[in-house]
């Protein structure tokens, strides 16, 4: 699960950050140390010492991301992601949240009032009046 403002440590590291959940899932420490770093990477975290609450709003929600790609997940869910985040590092999230189903090969589901960020997926549902519609493009 992806939340609109991360809901990380501030205090810990973005390795730590994201290896508290593999080592939560039973992963060994020096497995869940590895994969948060390659994430990290991957996702152009920068893999330092440096304490999360320190990091960009960008750095930190790919932080988020990577922390909830560490168990492999089949689904992804992400509650408004990129609502707190500036249009440059908006842009950088959505474009990662969406490209994740083809690389992780996992499904994703996004819940976002940003019209812009909707308009990326392949089917788009609006909530109106109580019930569930599938829009139309």
């Amino acid at each position: 699960m992806v939340f609109q403002f991360g809901e990380l440590l501030p205090e810990l590291s973005p390795v730590e950050n994201v290896a508290i959940a593999a080592l939560l899932a039973g992963q060994p420490r020096r497995t869940a140390y590895e994969n948060a770093k390659t994430l990290l990477y991957d996702l152009g975290v920068p893999v330092t010492g440096t304490p999360t609450g320190l990091l960009s709003g960008g750095e930190r929600q790919r932080t988020a991301v990577a922390r909830a790609l560490i168990t492999e997940p089949v689904l992804l869910l992400a509650d408004e992601p990129t609502g707190a985040l500036d249009r440059q590092a908006r842009e950088s999230v959505a474009e990662l949240l969406f490209t994740l189903p083809r690389v992780r090969d996992c499904a994703l589901l996004v819940v976002t009032h940003d019209e812009e960020v909707a308009r990326r997926a392949d089917r788009r549902f609006d909530l109106r009046g109580g019930d569930l519609a599938e829009t139309r493009a």
